[in-house]
């Protein structure tokens, strides 16, 4: 059986057009859970969570709007500072050293892993 190829093709631009619009509200709804998930005092304004979301670490993101250098964050996390710049730049870390930061920073340990 072959169909209208005006149809199919018509048909097909609808489909792009919805996972389109599917992987634009499964951004926002991920940026709103994120919003809904940092509670009183955590609550994080949006242009943090906006930079979070564009690439930045949160670790980093957190501690700038918390106006804190890395060494004050380690003081109040144990952590060495120069073990918090690394985190910063990407390395991997480990559920206690989340929990440390989360902590420190006052944010759910979530938002930072």
């Amino acid at each position: 059986m072959s169909g209208d190829p005006q149809l199919v093709y018509s048909l097909e631009i609808k489909v792009l057009d919805l996972e389109a619009k599917v992987a634009s509200l499964e951004k926002t709804l991920d940026r709103l859970a994120r919003e809904v998930s940092a509670t009183d005092p955590a609550l994080l304004p949006a242009e943090v969570l906006d930079q979070i979301e564009k690439g930045e670490h949160p670790v980093r993101a957190v501690r700038q709007y918390r106006l804190m250098t890395q060494k004050e964050l380690g003081e109040r996390s144990g952590i060495r500072a120069n073990h918090i710049s690394a985190i910063e730049r990407g390395m991997a870390y480990g559920l206690k050293t989340a929990k440390r930061l989360s902590d420190a920073l006052d944010v759910p340990v979530g938002l930072l892993s």
